[in-house]
């Protein structure tokens, strides 16, 4: 069995690399993906995903992409404890990127 994810969009919004407490660099990536489909309306809806790039992806995708840019993204999903209004804790699933295409330059493909 296998946990991963791949999703291929647009980035919508532009990328900043921080660094964290620990030292090590993160990216947070909104990728918008259109559905193959379409809702009752007649319209195609899009979906925003938050994905996580750490270290050397970071770097190389906060050099490489702005807003508008179509990428595709394969990793793996992790749960997170997220303590919310009234101190509830709860689970949220987070993705983690791996590997990065930038389809702009074909020739530019990044592993974590």
């Amino acid at each position: 069995m296998y946990n991963y994810f791949m999703l291929i969009g647009r980035v919508a919004k532009d990328v900043v690399v921080r660094t964290i407490d620990d030292g090590r660099k993160v990216l947070n990536l909104t990728i918008a993906c259109q559905r193959p489909f379409k809702n009752s309306e007649g319209n195609y809806d899009t979906d925003f995903f938050n994905v996580t790039l750490w270290e050397v992806m970071a770097e190389v995708a906060s050099d490489n992409i702005r807003k508008g840019a179509q990428v595709g993204v394969k990793g793996r999903l992790t749960l997170k404890k997220q303590t919310i209004e009234g101190g509830i804790v709860i689970d949220t699933c987070e993705l983690v990127g791996e590997r990065i295409v930038f389809f702009s330059n074909l020739s530019t493909k990044v592993e974590g």
